[in-house]
């Protein structure tokens, strides 16, 4: 997938030389859990026309575990357009993993439908997975298709709803990850990192939006999802909470936290601080 995605660079890159930047956003988040995992993302958009965006950014993880630190980066890239006040679409690139472990690019398209009340997203994605073994340093090539949709209800004044679900399938029989033949052939940071992959996820969220100030919140979200795990055919359970603030006109505060529960391991707390300046 390293062809399409340096054409897909290239073409938004081109594409931005074509616009006036009018204005734009930029986000930073951090996070941190209970497993000591630690994580930094920055993100930035320009709106280059008043009907078309360009965004990209990258960030950082470091996960622990038995053999040490395990530095995982991230980076993305799209377009994103509005054709009405009906559709709106996007398309881009996402680079998630560990050059020495394992790696994943997305390539991802989505087109969005809205009403009066309701909006309506549907987003298929490609996949290119690479793991490499840790002695002769092969690398084992996996392909995924996935498919996102989702429906989001904002009619009332004060509360919207939301609703989103997830389906990953592969080419590789991932289960054999779990295995301990795999052990054999794979490093325990690639197989840890694995664990990510999944097949399917559910996803519901109840939003309060309020009159807030600098002191109350203007969002308060709730939210649960469940995910079924590829290698290992286990459900993830997470509950989460997130507050957000305007602290002016331009700057944007959001807090979250909440509980992952996998159903083989000790339950995970994580809390995550996001700030977004809109210019």
């Amino acid at each position: 997938m390293k062809q399409p995605a340096i054409h897909l660079t290239l073409f938004l890159t081109l594409t931005l030389h074509t616009f006036t930047t009018q204005a734009g956003e930029a986000g930073l988040s951090y996070s941190s859990d209970s497993n000591s995992t630690q994580s930094s993302l920055l993100n930035v958009s320009f709106n280059a026309t008043a009907q078309t965006q360009l965004y990209l950014g990258g960030g950082e993880s470091v996960i622990k575990d038995d053999s040490g630190e395990i530095t995982v980066t991230s980076y993305n890239i799209g377009l994103s357009s509005i054709v009405d006040e009906q559709i709106d679409y996007d398309i881009g690139y996402s680079y998630w993993g560990n050059n020495n472990e394992i790696s994943t690019e997305t390539v991802h398209l989505s087109l969005s439908l809205y009403t009066q009340d309701w909006k309506f997203t549907i987003r298929p994605e490609l996949q290119q997975i690479v793991l490499f073994t840790k002695n002769l340093r092969r690398q084992v090539d996996i392909q995924g298709n996935g498919f996102y949709s989702s429906i989001e209800y904002f009619g009332f004044d004060t509360i919207s709803f939301f609703y989103a679900r997830s389906n990953y399938s592969y080419n590789r029989n991932l289960t054999l990850l779990n295995t301990r033949l795999a052990d054999l052939f794979f490093s325990n940071t690639a197989l840890l990192l694995s664990g990510s992959f999944i097949e399917k996820r559910d996803q519901a969220e109840v939003a309060f939006n309020l009159s807030g100030n600098n002191v109350l919140p203007k969002r308060i979200a709730v939210s649960y999802s469940q995910s079924l795990i590829a290698i290992d055919k286990s459900h993830s359970k997470t509950l989460a909470v997130s507050l957000r603030f305007n602290l002016s006109r331009n700057i944007e505060l959001e807090l979250e936290g909440g509980e992952v529960r996998p159903e083989f391991s000790n339950k995970l707390n994580y809390a995550v601080v996001s700030i977004r300046y809109k210019y």
